[in-house]
């Protein structure tokens, strides 16, 4: 009966959307003309830009368009468009995406729209849906050739009225040439002068108008190869991996790196200036093995042992070997840690090759028919440092590669067993009693005779497109005018194949590590002699992801009649779409048997939805004492899921603008918005990761907030009292998680406000300014458990402190070492659980004038900026307790993430004279403050001293792009440019950066790069 009366709804409203649409004048849609400073032309004019249907009349755009033109992307050297948009003030940094995302999987470009994620903004080109690259249904801009693009438009606010679901924070629309004549070739070739890395590139763009100018046929050819270097090949800043500590006096800081010591015994020690230091921050899993005893540590016959293997002294580190073997000694940080950082990629290698056919033919006036077809192709590599196997392992007491001493360690730690012990390790469950002749240690061996990681990952894109427009024509004088039809029907898949090599068999490591008919056992994994045994262990695996998107579009626009101020502008149509995904993990990934690589359960699912909307534009005044022009619009969308959780939803919108004065344009608007949960968060199989993160039961939490009262729920959650706020609880950075779907989540909901100024004053000419405010406010965000694993820990220990909370019942603890252990890890499996809401104001800016003087002729000048100053970013993990928020703006670290600035724009100022032109752009990056000291003072809770904080601020960063052109002749142009003009370093944190210490995402790790290129026209 549910479906049923969906369906008679459903054409109900499709019967009735003329009627509809013709009553519905508070209905709006977005954006659609803005006097852009970022426009390719000679004069400042009005674009049509992305945010509506509707014809353009003259509008000002009702909500903050920015525009980037092909102008922009040529000066600024761009090879990799997501580089470019990253660098403007509407997008925060993204950790696992773009040339620094040295993540498996990965090796995606998408866009991360005011700090909300990728998922939350809608990629379209030429105002219709592109590809998407899997379960979580983004778009990797990697498919989008920079050579093709016309013009890139972004819009702020929530879209789903006029473009659906995923429009949350906005839409970012490319808009590509179509009507090209001639043949237009680029070369361009890059390297950083550090590492001396080349990218290169090569475009070819040919297209003719045929059938007396009726039809046009276009087509585009990519070719990009760029290297990829470690972080060993850059050196300097980049390695060693530093973490939170202090150093020598002087021998460190974060603008004149020196060499990282050890912490001296018994000795405060404190950088130059007084303020905290960074200490080498490597790994606690090491090529000679480091070991925990694990058993009872009253056992006189146990401390007996140690003593006479010379382990008397040995702390929660556990011990380690010599190379050889045989001689054990207490293991120390950070002197026996090892480095992560020199074999990991810094910027991974790449090669990309795209074709793009575009067409259309003119039948007669009312039939014009046209075509898109892409295919691209992208090999990414990721690169890591060898795999490390951590946990508790059986081994026998009579060790053959044991010394006496050590063999009688394990003699004791097996006497020592209460009960029955089950050692869990991938596939392989055993169990011990005491004296049965073998003992649990805990091991910690990374693995550098398997080799360092590898992954490749193999990504073909296919999009079709086909559809006709026309005019219709009109059904009277006075009703229904100037009718324009636009029907079509796009088809994209999307294939991933990754192969990955340098992990390791949990179960097969630990049968390598028992004796099977009295014979030795296979692995000496104690000292460096692992390399025979190695190959036993090594796993590769190759995982296969595959993903499509139907849509099939109607829609009709025109004017319903006229006012005293002009005619009523409407459009209206509908909307079919269907997205599909599955991922097919690796057997041993599926199984949970491996060590390296993140383990994954197969993924598979479908959703659909039927969609009907309409938006109208009516004018209230035209030249008319009371104003220049003023209008409102509105607009809405009716959609129906295939979802158990999401069903019919409604989104709208409605705002307005108005001119006192031809020089002044007010606006505004507001929208309310939904996104459907896509495949992956509804069907996604649990995937277990290992992201940085705090044990609050660890050394780790800040000593403020080792209190009494988290110290009670540690040991109520299974932390042996002995451990609690020891580095044995946590001896590495990260911790793993346990994440996965849920088919029953339901769609996140968003409104959206903004209200602006656009000026351009006649007084002035070339002079155009807008400032416009927007806050959106997005509630039920589909997110893991307490929104990630970082805030499930804070919420358990720092915040409910229950036990027996949601919170706390989703960790799982070894009993014998209190660390966060298998099968359950954190588990934060999606609901709809947080909210996040963002404010700000952006400034857009451009100023044109021409001067009579300059060395190839008269000279005209651009200066044109862009800035967003952020008010507010708030995330609440759990909206059910409200009182718990992150205020993240001018925040970065393990809650926050990237980066938050108040303040982030680019600014560039170009000269033109004759067939030169030189520009200089400046890239500007707000000062923010580490989140472990400002969200508990904002909270009104307890905080650090900053004093005792090892780099607590990072201060604002400027970067700065020089760039020049000649035109040779008409058809020949060479362009040459530096990025990063003084090699400006980026800012060094210590443990919260999330990798290469510092955040890749957000600041300039490639130092001062120079490109060249030649653009020949035919």
């Amino acid at each position: 009966m549910k479906n049923t009366h969906k369906q008679r709804l459903f054409m109900s409203c499709e019967t009735a959307i003329a009627l509809a649409a013709a009553m519905l004048v508070p209905a709006l849609a977005q954006a659609q003309t803005q006097a852009s400073p970022s426009a390719d032309s000679d004069t400042v004019t009005e674009v049509v830009v992305t945010g509506s249907r509707l014809a353009a009349r003259g509008f000002r755009a009702p909500t903050p368009v920015t525009v980037i033109g092909s102008e922009e992307i040529g000066l600024s050297g761009t090879q990799n468009v997501e580089t470019l948009l990253n660098d403007t003030p509407q997008f925060l940094g993204s950790q696992n995406n773009g040339p620094t995302a040295n993540t498996v999987p990965g090796g995606t470009a998408t866009l991360n729209l005011r700090g909300f994620g990728a998922q939350r903004n809608l990629v379209l080109v030429n105002g219709r849906r592109f590809t998407i690259t899997g379960p979580d249904q983004t778009t990797d801009i990697n498919t989008i050739p920079a050579a093709l693009i016309k013009r890139v438009e972004t819009v702020t606010g929530g879209s789903s009225a006029v473009y659906g679901s995923d429009a949350i924070t906005g839409v970012v629309n490319f808009i590509m040439k179509d009507d090209f004549q001639g043949v237009e070739l680029t070369g361009q070739a890059r390297q950083d002068t550090h590492t001396k890395t080349k990218t290169y590139t090569a475009d070819l763009t040919f297209g003719t108008n045929f059938a007396d100018d009726r039809g046009n046929v276009v087509v585009a050819l990519n070719y990009l190869d760029r290297g990829g270097y470690t972080r060993g090949d850059r050196g300097g800043w980049a390695t060693p991996s530093m973490a939170d500590g202090c150093v020598t006096a002087g021998t460190w800081s974060a603008t004149r790196p020196g060499t990282p010591q050890a912490i001296p015994a018994g000795q405060n020690c404190v950088s130059a200036g007084g303020r905290p230091g960074l200490i080498f921050g490597g790994s606690g899993t090491i090529p000679n093995g480091r070991f925990v005893t694990v058993g009872s540590p009253s056992s006189t016959g146990l401390t007996a042992a140690l003593a006479a293997a010379g382990l008397g002294s040995m702390g929660s580190r556990g011990f380690t070997f010599d190379d050889a073997g045989k001689t054990a000694r207490p293991a120390v940080t950070p002197g026996d840690d090892y480095d992560l950082g020199p074999a990991a990629y810094l910027v991974i290698p790449q090669r990309r090759l795209m074709a793009n056919l575009a067409g259309h033919y003119e039948f007669n006036s009312h039939v014009t028919g046209y075509a898109e077809a892409s295919y691209s192709n992208n090999r990414v590599s990721m690169q890591l440092p060898p795999s490390g196997i951590g946990g508790n392992f059986l081994l026998n007491v009579n060790n053959p590669y044991l010394s006496a001493p050590m063999q009688e360690v394990l003699r004791q730690l097996d006497l020592a067993e209460t009960g029955t012990v089950r050692v869990t390790n991938g596939t392989s469950s055993l169990t011990t009693t005491a004296g049965d002749g073998l003992a649990v240690l805990n091991v910690n061996r990374r693995l550098p005779d398997v080799g360092n990681r590898l992954n490749t990952a193999d990504r073909s894109a296919y999009r079709a497109a086909i559809g006709v427009r026309g005019d219709l024509g009109s059904a009277s004088e006075g009703f229904l005018r100037n009718l324009k039809y636009d029907a079509y029907y796009t088809y994209t898949r999307t294939t991933d194949t990754s192969i990955s090599s340098g992990a390791a068999s949990l179960s097969k490591f630990q049968a390598g590590l028992l004796s099977v008919g009295g014979a030795a056992p296979v692995l000496n994994i104690f000292g460096a002699n692992l390399s025979q045994g190695a190959s036993s262990i090594a796993v590769s695996s190759t995982n296969y992801t595959e993903s499509s998107q139907q849509v099939l579009a109607a829609s009709l626009a025109g004017e319903l009649f006229d006012t005293w101020a002009g005619p009523v502008d409407f459009s209206t149509g509908a909307e079919y779409r269907k997205a599909s995904a599955r991922f097919v993990p690796d057997s041993f990934l599926a199984s949970g048997d491996v060590s390296g690589f993140n383990a994954a359960l197969p993924t598979k699912g479908s959703e659909s939805v039927k969609e009907i909307y309409g938006e109208v534009r009516a004018p209230l005044l035209l030249d008319s004492p009371l104003g220049k022009r003023a209008s409102v619009n509105g607009a809405f969308r009716y959609s129906d899921y295939d979802l158990a959780g999401v069903g019919g939803v409604w989104t709208y919108s409605v705002g307005g603008e108005y001119a006192p004065i031809s020089d002044i344009t007010l606006r505004g608007q507001f929208q309310h918005a939904i996104r459907a949960p896509n495949v992956g968060e509804l069907f996604g199989g649990n995937t277990t990761s290992g992201p940085s993160a705090v044990d609050p039961c660890s050394s780790r939490q800040p000593t403020a907030q080792q209190t009494a009262a988290v110290r009670a729920i540690c040991v109520a959650t299974g932390v042996p009292t002995a451990s609690v706020f020891t580095l044995s609880v946590q001896p590495n950075t990260f911790i793993n998680q346990v994440s996965g779907g849920n088919p029953n989540v339901g769609p996140e909901e968003s409104d959206t406000t903004t209200f602006g100024l656009v000026l351009q004053p006649r007084f002035v000419p070339g002079l155009a300014l807008s400032v416009d405010y927007f806050k959106i406010n997005l509630d039920g965000a589909i997110a893991p458990l307490g929104g990630g694993i970082a805030n499930t820990l804070s919420l358990c220990y720092n915040t409910v402190q229950d036990a027996n909370s949601v919170f706390c019942k989703a960790i799982t603890r070894d009993p014998l070492t209190g660390q966060i252990a298998a099968p359950g890890y954190v588990t934060t499996t999606n609901g709809n659980t947080g909210g996040l809401k963002t404010s700000g104001v952006d400034f857009d800016a451009s100023y044109r004038f021409n001067l009579a003087w300059g060395p190839f002729g008269e000279s005209r000048f651009d200066i044109g900026t862009n800035f967003t100053y952020t008010d507010e970013f708030t995330a609440t993990p759990v909206q059910a307790l409200p009182a718990t928020k992150n205020y993240c703006v001018g925040a970065f670290g393990p809650t926050c993430g990237q980066p938050i600035p108040e303040w982030k724009g680019t600014t560039r100022i170009t000269w033109r004279s004759g067939a030169a032109t030189l520009s200089l752009r400046h890239r500007y990056i707000g000062e923010v403050t580490v989140d472990t000291y400002l969200l508990p003072k904002r909270l009104g809770a307890a905080f650090p001293d900053k004093a005792t904080l090892t780099n607590p601020v990072i201060k604002a960063q400027s970067y700065f792009d020089l760039t020049g052109v000649y035109d040779v002749t008409k058809d020949i142009s060479v362009t040459a440019g530096v990025r990063n003009l003084f090699d400006k370093n980026p800012p060094i944190v210590g443990s919260s950066a999330p990798s290469n210490n510092t955040f890749s995402a957000t600041y300039d790790v490639e130092g001062r790069v120079v490109y060249a290129s030649v653009t020949a026209r035919f």
